[in-house]
């Protein structure tokens, strides 16, 4: 759950996943249950296969996430034990949703094992450091790990969880699990102890509440790993469906309480935002669904998804700048969509028995980008969104794809590996990519989406694909993989055609040209004008940035501080980078309207752009040519073409 432009979208969301082929998703998972760690002496070692049964008893876990003020999280767990010898520890490594190995592992502190009251010693893997190796005592019946997560405390260390008023607590962070069993064949009885007086919301199912200790049902590690907890001060709860058997519910913190206010056309949005969901799947495969929404400005923001909630911390005048927050309105749409993409069916080497066995991200583009095609249609047929705002919405995703250099060089399916092995922030984002399988697997599906109709003349869409590709049992849990060849069989069962080719043209191969076929054959083409859209400044304003990308490659913050340079634009050419700051503009001090000026009024001019630029101790003058002007991502109609994009965004 970061770019410029549409890509700003993404980052104000991270800074912030019918059958499957039985014999091919069998050989995965038995591929899956093999797997390295250290022996209790010497070098690492190859393990035996997971045990196939359950294990032996139910795991404690308790919680103390009482100490907001430092941001530190205590807890202590205890498993039961059947005999005395080596055992393992992990901490999760690969994190559903994360795309990555995110697990945490550096900010777990404080560890200590005891059994009977008598300390353990334990040593960590010399090559996988989420796993910890000792020796349970003759005799014991129980083992005792005790430890803390030390959260952020500032936004250089990382995404802030923790705040006086608020806490994002993710069992992703906060539950080791002994190695040697599948995460659905073992059963954690957690708690949870938070400040005096504050609310909490989670998928899991209350047992009891003492005090400010709140202790849940049984899970399977599983799903407990996939119920997050979103706990504040400020809290307000928003009935959003109470059909049975599955109800939905929208959990609102906030920093304070009159960010909480709003009015009653917002919530019957989102009440047809869970409608036109339901009309689009026409399954229900949970048997609740709780969005956990954070109104804040403190809290780092997110959009993560779980098979029965999802975590969304998003701008704290969500619901009292509603004018202008209109980007915001993607995130709910797109992680309730992931309930059924990502969540019951996801990629089947997205599958793995434990989160310590590696992921892989092959299919990313459907996952992410099918997800992102259908939460940005969601959001106009519910509402959130007008019809034009999801045509200028649109039209930022296609700018943005169609201005990435790096396209000439990567295939998508080469940017689904883009979290795994780049953990920081691109030196050159265009050129680089990134995570693209969001933003142009958004215009494949568009393209995907008007094939579908034009083959079928207009009787069949992706609706009618996504209806059997996703259907299930109402209240159905357990996740069905799928592969391409699942995906190429059922849009062949809606309109045959070439599909294989389809995917190996936009998917596997570079493809310097961006996939704007769909918006043609929606009825309307990308175009520039010289004044933005009010989706694109309010991306701009949501980032805080002035975003010239289309005009002379620049996007700079409000200090003057360039946060992206477009790879072969006139920015480049003159050597900018991210990092260096605009002091002046035609030698007058910078400020984001005196540059927009000088670039609006450099339209049709030979002489160049003067920018005063300060890059460490050194002082620099650039000219930039910027003849082009202002020109800024709008779609324009085709009067000759149906318009099909309009009957796509048309509520259900």
């Amino acid at each position: 759950m970061p770019m410029a432009a549409c890509g700003l979208l993404v980052r104000l969301w991270s800074w912030r996943l019918a059958g499957a082929r039985q014999r091919g998703a069998v050989a995965l998972a038995a591929s899956l249950l093999t797997g390295t760690v250290a022996a209790d002496d010497g070098p690492v070692s190859r393990t035996p296969a997971l045990s196939d049964g359950t294990y032996p008893g139910v795991i404690e876990l308790a919680i103390d996430a009482r100490d907001v003020d430092r941001a530190i999280v205590s807890g202590t767990l205890t498993l039961p034990v059947a005999s005395d010898g080596p055992m393992t520890f992990y901490f999760p490594r690969w994190v559903p949703g994360h795309h990555a190995p995110s697990g945490p592992i550096s900010r777990i502190a404080g560890l200590s094992l005891q059994a009977d009251g008598a300390a353990i010693a334990w040593r960590r893997d010399p090559v996988d450091m989420n796993a910890l190796h000792f020796s349970v005592p003759a005799g014991a019946r129980q083992v005792q790990l005790s430890f803390q997560y030390l959260s952020p405390t500032d936004p250089g260390m990382g995404r802030i969880e923790i705040t006086s008023d608020m806490a994002d607590l993710q069992w992703t962070s906060l539950a080791p699990y002994p190695a040697g069993y599948a995460s659905r064949n073992m059963t954690y009885r957690a708690s949870v102890r938070l400040p005096q007086g504050w609310q909490f919301a989670t998928a899991l199912l209350r047992k009891e509440q003492r005090g400010d200790t709140v202790h849940f049902e049984p899970v399977d590690y599983e799903t407990l790993v996939d119920s997050p907890i979103v706990a504040g001060r400020y809290y307000e709860r928003v009935m959003l469906d109470d059909s049975r058997p599955a109800p939905v519910t929208l959990h609102l913190f906030a920093d304070e309480p009159r960010l909480l206010r709003f009015e009653t056309a917002q919530i019957e949005s989102h009440r047809a935002l869970v409608e036109q969901t339901y009309r689009l799947f026409r399954s229900r495969h949970f048997d609740r669904y709780d969005f956990l929404v954070g109104l804040t400005a403190k809290i780092g923001s997110l959009g993560a998804e779980h098979h029965r909630s999802s975590e969304n911390f998003t701008v704290p005048g969500y619901f009292t700048d509603w004018a202008n927050t209109a980007p915001s309105r993607e995130l709910l749409p797109h992680e309730l969509v992931h309930s059924w993409n990502g969540k019951y069916r996801r990629g089947a080497d997205l599958l793995t028995p434990t989160l310590d066995r590696p992921m892989r991200n092959s299919l990313l583009w459907v996952y992410e980008g099918l997800t992102r095609y259908l939460g940005a249609v969601l959001a106009v047929r519910a509402g959130l969104h007008t019809r034009q705002q999801g045509l200028e919405n649109f039209a930022v995703s296609a700018a943005r794809m169609q201005n990435r250099a790096g396209r000439r060089w990567r295939p998508l399916a080469d940017t689904v590996n883009h979290s795994i092995f780049l953990d920081e922030h691109p030196v050159w984002p265009s050129w680089q990519r990134g995570s693209d399988y969001y933003l142009e697997g958004q215009l494949i599906w568009l393209d995907i989406d008007t094939r579908l109709r034009e083959l079928t003349g207009d009787r069949k869409s992706l609706d009618d694909f996504v209806r059997v590709f996703f259907a299930g049992t109402d209240g159905a849990y357990r996740p069905l993989p799928y592969d391409q060849t699942d995906v190429v069989d059922a849009l062949n069962a809606i309109a045959p055609y070439r599909w294989e080719e389809y995917f190996r043209d936009r998917v596997e191969q570079p493809a310097p040209e961006a996939p704007l076929d769909g918006l043609i054959r929606g009825g309307y083409r990308l175009v520039y004008a010289d004044s933005a859209t009010d989706f694109f400044r309010n991306l701009e304003a949501q980032a805080k940035v002035t975003d010239l990308g289309y005009s002379i490659g620049l996007i700079v913050n409000d200090a003057g501080v360039v946060t992206d340079v477009i790879w072969d634009t006139p920015a480049f050419d003159a050597a900018m980078t991210i990092g260096t700051q605009v002091i002046a503009v035609d030698a007058v001090v910078y400020s984001s309207a005196v540059l927009t000026r000088a670039v609006s009024g450099c339209k049709g001019r030979t002489e160049p752009l003067r920018l005063t630029l300060r890059r460490g101790d050194a002082v620099r003058e650039a000219r930039l040519d910027c003849s082009m002007g202002l020109r800024y991502p709008r779609l324009e109609r085709i009067a000759e073409t149906p318009a099909r994009l309009d009957a796509i965004l048309a509520p259900r």
